[in-house]
């Protein structure tokens, strides 16, 4: 199978000279990720040679091997071998079969292209004994290094990598207490002598209140009778909190009462999870009143955004469902999520993968199950009011060969290897529709799912077609429109034959078409589905004078853009729902911290959104799902309230980002940082966004990615490597300008942290630890966006240096060069000491760790290699790269 992943494209494997010899680079950056007997096994060493040469270099003994490094950070490991090892060692290596690596390069989000769609041609690595002058040249790294691997991270401080995990494993108990202050003459104070009577003919209303009573117990120390309403019992003066469900369909779904009395409190609500809504409402309410209390009145909460979906922060992207022990959705990321209003979540799926195929049943393996944990996950989401929606990227090509019996099926082929299964033939609808409508059968609690139907994966025969001209001679003779119309229909009556009130989210991604094909397309849809777009598409920029326009992965451009405005009203003409995709906590303009704290940019967006008409919310790809400051403070745009609260706001995002931080860290601290958010806002709005400097610029890897004294002559990947490719990083920016936008970028970031750091003194006792959270995250987001900057600066400069005639020139240049790597060389010793503190730094779901401390300390020995070559009486003009 790995046959259709070996092209070398004429390119060898880089060369890393500051390691002696390539046997040590693949003890360095496998040292403690892989198991020393595998790395043996690799090398065809024996153990204890490896662990001789670990030594050497100064590496630790025998550390301890994470085993999650094999199931959630595979990714990380083939990333840091590409270039190091041919196939045969790294399937050793990571102790796969070739169908499992065959099946990771094609299905876990286009990992084959972010490698850079070839594979560099490298020799085996074998272990043998060191030269003396090989000998020699590890003694001094090993000695060098130790000057410089940062000390400063206490053992009790440290957290391991994939710790993060830890934190949606069990909530720790918050300290038991009651209120500071007697109850107001205008609210009820809930205590002991209270009943929540729950509605028993509903399946999750209890798990809702006992949730709720445990909390209330664990925060106020307050013991609650929990009943359902069908025993009959009459409480006498005792005081209910009661809930109760009146359907209503003229309101959006989740939309809730709370009446506070004083015998007692009413949730009433359209529907079951609009219950939870409520309860969760009341329990914000009393942490703002500091104790159990509940002011007497009528809040009504109209829903005005009833679709809000979001990825999980670590789900494992290829076959999230084969593996209950890599669950991408513990029940404490259900709760956590849920506290912060989402309603959904989302995983990646493949339809044959899930319904057993006639046609090719090997592809069904193991699709019960896979089943079962949907099954499971649709279950345990619903106790949290959270629904289970899938990607559906459908149907899906098959390679050549599959139609040597199903010839009439084929439709465009790509690149020699697959064709699409045309679905302008009956069959193949066929097909599609009974296998979706199964789908909702066997899982009848599934919420909806959304689908991709240009772009991603080759699917119907105009989904990848160059220049949107298919080959295949049916399609071709059909407007392309109709045929993704179709292709959207044909997966909605199929979902809504076997549950109706299944939620089809039909995304215009890739809908690169005029406005009036897309007007056309969207008319063609189904009764019933919702028409989403991304937010930010055909926003214009003007960035250092430099015209552009976004499709998406923007925040720093804040949406939305002409064509989303254009879906969403063509969408409304024809009578369907409209939903925007965003990215709230990051995107690829830097996704190795869990939120980006720009949260202006984010209340303007969502302010705009909030006039737009849309009524759903997609609120991450792979990237973005951590649950932060940045979601809670999108939650307050979800319901409409009236009359004002209790704590004296009043209506559709009131509270607003003030608020929000003062209530979380107090009064001073909260001011602080609020400041610090503008002043970060501030400076990501000079992030010079265009979608290829967000998926080829080497924000992602920060100072993890080498500098290189000659040309790598390797073309930037996407969200993969980096290289030292500026022509691609900067796309449309012309050199100077782009280096300038990094450049102020990250000295206004600066500034950001500068003030963040003065609000620790005054954060509200116990909110030490979300204010740590959010400084990390600062500031791994700026050491990221001060490298890009230096990397940009080097490559320019180094080129320039390369090209020089004039010593004195090259002179200049030359002490430029030795600056910059020096200033890396702080840099990654920084990053290097927060990721050991905060291992959330770094991690994406769907590309793992971007990198190690490994990495880290290998950018430390590079830079002082290039630092020895450029300070060398005659510089090697060629960098001494072997």
């Amino acid at each position: 199978m790995l046959d259709l992943y070996r092209d070398d494209r004429g390119k060898k494997a880089l060369e890393f000279p500051h390691f002696p010899t390539r046997m040590q680079a693949v003890v360095w950056r496998n040292w403690g990720l892989v198991p020393v007997r595998r790395i043996a096994e690799t090398l065809q060493a024996r153990e204890t040679d490896v662990r001789a040469t670990a030594a050497a270099m100064g590496l630790p003994a025998d550390p301890i091997v994470n085993p999650l490094w094999q199931s959630r950070g595979y990714i990380t490991i083939i990333r840091a071998n590409w270039h190091l090892l041919p196939y045969g060692q790294l399937l050793r290596l990571l102790g796969w079969t070739e169908e499992q690596l065959a099946f990771a390069l094609k299905e876990d989000d286009f990992l084959w292209v972010k490698m850079g769609a070839l594979k560099p041609r490298t020799e085996p690595v074998l272990y043998r004994p060191l030269t003396s002058e090989e000998a020699e040249a590890t003694r001094k790294l090993r000695e060098r290094m130790a000057e410089y691997v940062p000390s400063g991270v206490a053992d009790g401080e440290r957290e391991e990598p994939f710790a993060f995990l830890g934190k949606f494993s069990g909530k720790p108990e918050r300290r038991n207490g009651r209120s500071g202050r007697a109850a107001q003459p205008d609210e009820a104070t809930l205590d002991e002598r209270w009943a929540v009577v729950y509605p028993s003919r509903l399946r999750h209303a209890k798990a809702f209140v006992e949730r709720f009573a445990a909390r209330m117990e664990r925060r106020w120390g307050i013991g609650l009778t929990i009943r359902p309403d069908e025993d009959g019992r009459e409480t006498g003066d005792r005081p209910e909190l009661r809930l109760r469900v009146v359907s209503d369909g003229a309101r959006l779904a989740e939309s809730h009462s709370i009446e506070a009395a004083p015998n007692g409190v009413i949730v009433e609500a359209v529907d079951e999870p609009g219950l939870l809504r409520g309860l969760q409402w009341l329990e914000r309410q009393m942490e703002r009143r500091g104790g159990p209390h509940v002011a007497y009145g009528r809040t009504i909460r109209e829903t005005k955004i009833d679709l809000r979906y979001v990825y999980s922060y670590f789900a494992v992207y290829g076959d999230p469902l084969i593996d209950p022990e890599l669950d991408p959705y513990p029940d404490d990321l259900l709760e956590r999520l849920s506290e912060l209003g989402v309603n959904g979540i989302w995983l990646q799926s493949v339809l044959y993968n899930l319904i057993p195929w006639e046609e090719a049943p090997e592809l069904s393996a193991g699709w019960e199950k896979r089943l079962d944990g949907l099954r499971r996950l649709v279950e345990r989401a619903a106790d949290y009011g959270i629904g289970v929606y899938l990607y559906y990227n459908e149907p899906r090509a098959m390679p050549l060969p599959f139609f040597d019996k199903r010839p009439e099926w084929k439709g465009h082929s790509e690149m020699g290897i697959h064709a699409s299964l045309c679905t302008s033939q009956p069959e193949v609808r066929r097909y599609l529709k009974e296998s979706t409508a199964r789908l909702f059968r066997e899982v009848p609690g599934l919420a909806g799912l959304f689908t991709i139907t240009m772009s991603e994966n080759l699917t119907n025969c105009y989904s990848r077609a160059p220049g949107g001209k298919t080959e295949c001679p049916r399609c071709s003779r059909r407007p392309k429109e109709e045929v993704v119309a179709e292709v959207n229909r044909c997966i909605a009556e199929g979902a809504f034959s076997a549950k109706p009130d299944a939620r089809i989210v039909c995304w215009t991604w890739g809908w690169t078409w005029s406005d009036e094909e897309v007007a056309r397309a969207i008319s063609l849809l189904p009764d019933g589905v919702r028409v989403m777009s991304n937010s930010e598409d055909r926003m214009p920029t003007n960035v250092a004078g430099v015209r552009g326009q976004v499709s998406d992965y923007s925040i720093s451009i804040v949406g939305p853009g002409e064509r989303a405005l254009h879906n969403w009203k063509a969408a409304t003409a024809k009578g369907l729902a409209a939903a925007a995709k965003v990215q709230l906590n990051n995107t690829w303009e830097c996704a190795a911290v869990p939120f980006l704290p720009v949260l202006d940019l984010v209340e303007e967006h969502l302010t705009n959104l909030a006039r737009s008409g849309v009524s759903g919310l997609m609120l991450s790809w792979t990237l973005g799902g951590y649950p932060s400051l940045s979601l809670e403070l999108a939650s307050d745009y979800y319901w409409e309230t009236s009359p004002d609260n209790a704590d004296g706001s009043a209506g559709q995002g009131a509270k607003g980002k003030n608020g929000l931080l003062r209530g979380k860290f107090g009064e001073k601290a909260g001011a602080v940082v609020a400041e610090a958010a503008r002043l970060f806002s501030s400076a990501f709005r000079e992030f010079p966004f265009q979608i290829g400097v967000a998926y080829t610029a080497p924000q992602n890897y920060g100072p993890s990615n080498l500098l290189w004294l000659e040309a790598t002559g390797y073309d930037a990947t996407m969200v993969g490597f980096p290289y030292d490719d500026l022509r691609r990083w900067r796309s449309i920016y012309p050199e100077p300008a782009f280096a300038a936008q990094f450049r102020k970028l990250s000295i206004g970031w600066k500034k950001g942290i500068d003030k963040l750091v003065k609000a620790r003194r005054h954060v509200t006792p116990g909110m030490e630890e979300p204010f740590a959270d959010l400084l990390h995250a600062a500031q791994g987001a700026y050491f990221h966006f001060r490298s890009a900057y230096l990397q940009i600066d080097f490559v320019r400069c180094r080129n320039r240096w390369l090209r020089a005639k004039s010593e004195r020139v090259r002179e200049r240049l030359r002490r430029k060069l030795v600056a910059i790597a020096d200033e890396e060389i702080e840099l990654a010793r920084s990053l290097y000491e927060l990721v050991r503190r905060d291992s959330r730094i770094g991690y994406e779901a769907s590309n793992h760790y971007f990198y190690t401390t490994q990495d880290l300390l290998e950018k430390i020995a590079s830079c002082l290699h290039i630092r020895d070559l450029l300070l060398r009486p005659e510089p090697v003009a060629a960098g001494g790269v072997r």
